[in-house]
Parts: C-alpha cells; sequence; structure tokens
C-alpha cells in the first residue's frame, strides 16, 4: 500500500553526479517504501531500478534552465499530490536504515493536527525546545536561527509554501523563511533528541556532515561509505573539500539584480 506522503529530493542538474549514490544507498537503507520520489530538476531525467522517480523538469514550465532554487521548489509542489513530504537533498546519502514506522507516524500526525514542518535530524534546529504533546517530538522555539532548517525534515507542503519566494536560492530561502515565520504563531517541530539520535537511533540516518560541501566532495561523508558500499565516483571531477582553503569566501559583487533579490525577500 502507498503512504500518504512523497519524498522530495532537492537537486540540480549540475548535481547529477550525486544521484546513482543517492538512491543505490536509498533502496538499500529504505528498502519498504513504495511511494513516489520526485527528484527536482532543471532539465534532466532519471530513473533507478525499484524506485517510482519522477523528475521535475522545471524548465518546461519556467522557461529557464537556471530557474531559481525556490521557484523549483515551488513548481514540484505543484506536481506533488500528497501533502505531506519528507524532504531530503541528493547529498544527504543514507548509511543505516530509515525508520519508515516513525516516518509513518510523523506523516498521520501532521495530517490529523494540520503540522507545518518536523525536523528529522539533530544537525538541523537549534534549540531551545520545549516538550510538546507528542512524545516523540519537541517544539522548536521561535527565537531559534533554525526554526525552520532545510536539512532533513517533514513539510505540509501546502502550509509551507506561502514563505517560499520564487526568486530566493537555497540560502536565502533558508535565511528568510525563518523570518517570515518568526512573527507568526506557526508551530515548528522537531524529533525528540533524548530519543532519537545518528546513527543508531536515527530516524533518517545520514552522516552528520552532507557529501557535498562549497561544491565539492566532503571526504569524511562519502569516500568510506561509497567504498564499503561498492559505489564508483570520479572524485576528480569535483575535487574534495579542503578546510581552510575552501572556506574562504570571494569578495562579495554589489550588483542591481542582486539589490533586487533582498528588496524582494523582504516585502
Amino acid at each position: 500500500m502507498k503512504p500518504n506522503y512523497s519524498v522530495l529530493i532537492s537537486s540540480t542538474d549540475s548535481y547529477s553526479d550525486c544521484w546513482v549514490p543517492f538512491f543505490t544507498l536509498f533502496k538499500k537503507y529504505w528498502p519498504h517504501y513504495q511511494g513516489r520520489i520526485f527528484l527536482s530538476t532543471e532539465t534532466k531525467d532519471f530513473s533507478f531500478p525499484g524506485l517510482d522517480i519522477t523528475c521535475t523538469r522545471v524548465a518546461r514550465f519556467t522557461g529557464s534552465a537556471n530557474t531559481p532554487h525556490g521557484e523549483r521548489l515551488l513548481e514540484a509542489f505543484k506536481q506533488i499530490d500528497t501533502d505531506i513530504v519528507v524532504y531530503l537533498h541528493e547529498d544527504m546519502f543514507l548509511d543505516h536504515f530509515v525508520s519508515e514506522g516513525k516516518v509513518q507516524k510523523f506523516a498521520d500526525t501532521m495530517l490529523e493536527h494540520q503540522m507545518t514542518y518536523i525536523g528529522l535530524v539533530e544537525s538541523g534546529n537549534q534549540g531551545p525546545f520545549h516538550q510538546s504533546e507528542f512524545p516523540d517530538l519537541w517544539e522548536v522555539d521561535h527565537s531559534d536561527s533554525y526554526l525552520f532548517s532545510a536539512m532533513a525534515s517533514m513539510w505540509n507542503i501546502r502550509r509551507i509554501a506561502r514563505y517560499f519566494r520564487a526568486h530566493e536560492n537555497p540560502w536565502q530561502t533558508e535565511f528568510y523563511v525563518n523570518r517570515r515565520v518568526k512573527p507568526t504563531k506557526e508551530r515548528f517541530y522537531t524529533i525528540n533528541r533524548d530519543l532519537y539520535s545518528y546513527p543508531d537511533r536515527a530516524i533518517m540516518p545520514f552522516a552528520p556532515v552532507t557529501g557535498i560541501y562549497r561544491g565539492k566532495w566532503h571526504r569524511d561523508a562519502v569516500v568510506e561509505l561509497f567504498a564499503a558500499e561498492g559505489i564508483e565516483v570520479d572524485y576528480s571531477l569535483r575535487g574534495f573539500y579542503a578546510p581552510g582553503i575552501d572556506d574562504v569566501d570571494p569578495p562579495k559583487e554589489l550588483s542591481f539584480k542582486k539589490l533586487v533579490s533582498v528588496v524582494k525577500s523582504r516585502i
């Protein structure tokens, strides 16, 4: 029986080198998932044996292969036929079995209580937290800078879409969604950290760091895992993230386009 939620993988055509590793591990560590998977892309299509993957290919509707992150998500929402999604990135590589029963329980709870958001990992929402009426969940305090976190989480896309803006990139989305949620009475939840933790008690288990950082492979997250799973990747195409060296930001460029983007986000 198909679940009452879908999986939404946030990606982009330029990260297609992550898809085979991601879905190889997804199929192994979430073997009983029978629902639909929506892979956010601009133009590319992709399939994987045994998985029901729909590539959103949003350029068909936006008319641009450079569709901004916010617009890609909003266009993806239009294609998804469930209110609830499990939101992941293409470089969140599972390395233990997903707690499918808990995910299903959370989906049922979100629908019954009209929840908007549940964070699924410790590395998402930062706190402070409060006990809630749900033993598995803590309520995230509105003072949290990551009241909304784009790490692994569950969303009611019909409710959360009101906080997204089409023009925003991933960093703007996370920053400004938080700003938009804070003045509201919206309740955001996250996993009870006393009950669920990585790796053995995780609900959505992947390494504490994502597989790609600043556009390069994060050695600690992928090399041993991929080798153990028989996944072959040409790491030279991206190279490895070098702490310190790759952490230096290039000089910020001021432009009218960026100014307009910021103004639009603040409106």
